[in-house]
């Protein structure tokens, strides 16, 4: 006997089918619930990203700064020479000279760095005297405090070594506190290609300094350093001191040890603030400044 199948019966299975399927409301709540969880794992993912970018720029810059120590070990205790031309005229940077205490060039550019070379450049360095490892040298991108760690006194020409503004390198036991002054320091360009890295970074307030000859200085530059243009960027007012790392860069000091710092606390102790004019800014307390040997 077929069964009979009542009103009950069938607004049931009607109700079944529905529930099949997701109504217009349920789809936009569900929509609504991802887009919220996306907003606020993404910036979590970024800064995890950020993090272990820095940590393995921090890895890089300690590397970089034993390899000086080492270095200091094996050339009567005296720290790396930013420029040395040799008796051919060719030319090498402190990069060149420490790498044999390093033996892996890779961790001379940053994580979160950009180019590794200025492409335009390359031909001006083509020049044999000139090579640089393939301008590898030069476009490193952990900057060397070179302004003290090799300075002359005055611009006067018969100080430099040889014909620039750096003087003998100094014992690394000559600065008063080590802990407390900057050996290396991430490093970058502005133009013309973004991000790209420069083997040399320059203390605030180096222009009134009395005690210190350099060829560059924190502030919007009149002229062209380096390949920046005079149109600086907020990421370019600090003496090629490059920040890539949520508002710091990584540093390391001539005792060895290496930590992130915000350009707030690595231009401490003068009165340097973001859109300064070049050699406006002067050191007004030389206890907080981090860059010469006092």
């Amino acid at each position: 006997m077929p069964s009979v199948r009542t009103k009950a019966d069938v607004h049931f299975c009607e109700t079944m089918m529905r529930r099949n399927a997701f109504t217009l409301i349920e789809l936009l709540v569900v929509i609504a619930i991802i887009a919220i969880l996306a907003a606020i794992l993404f910036p979590v993912f970024a800064q995890a990203k950020d993090a272990a970018k820095k940590t393995a720029s921090l890895s890089n810059i300690k590397q970089i700064q034993l390899s000086s120590q080492m270095y200091s070990g094996d050339s009567d205790d005296t720290v790396p020479l930013a420029l040395f031309i040799d008796g051919n005229n060719g030319w090498h940077t402190w990069s060149q000279s420490t790498a044999p205490y390093r033996k892996n060039w890779p961790i001379m550019y940053s994580p979160s760095g950009g180019p590794h070379a200025i492409s335009s450049w390359m031909v001006i360095f083509s020049d044999p005297r000139y090579n640089w490892d393939g301008n590898w040298q030069y476009f490193v991108q952990y900057g060397y405090n070179a302004s003290y760690m090799n300075r002359a006194a005055t611009c006067d020409s018969g100080s430099f070594i040889p014909n620039g503004a750096f003087g003998a390198p100094i014992s690394s036991s000559t600065p008063a506190e080590p802990a407390n002054t900057i050996e290396f320091v991430e490093s970058g360009q502005d133009a013309p290609e973004d991000n790209v890295g420069t083997w040399l970074v320059y203390g605030p307030g180096g222009f009134q300094a009395d005690d210190v000859c350099t060829y560059d200085d924190w502030g919007k530059s009149t002229k062209v350093w380096y390949g920046i243009a005079p149109a600086h960027t907020d990421k370019t007012q600090a003496g090629l001191v490059r920040v890539r790392h949520a508002g710091g860069a990584v540093t390391a000091w001539l005792d060895g040890h290496a930590s992130t710092q915000k350009l707030g606390q690595l231009s401490a102790g003068t009165n340097w603030q973001l859109n300064q004019n070049e050699g406006d800014a002067a050191i007004v307390d030389r206890t907080k400044y981090h860059w010469d040997l006092q």
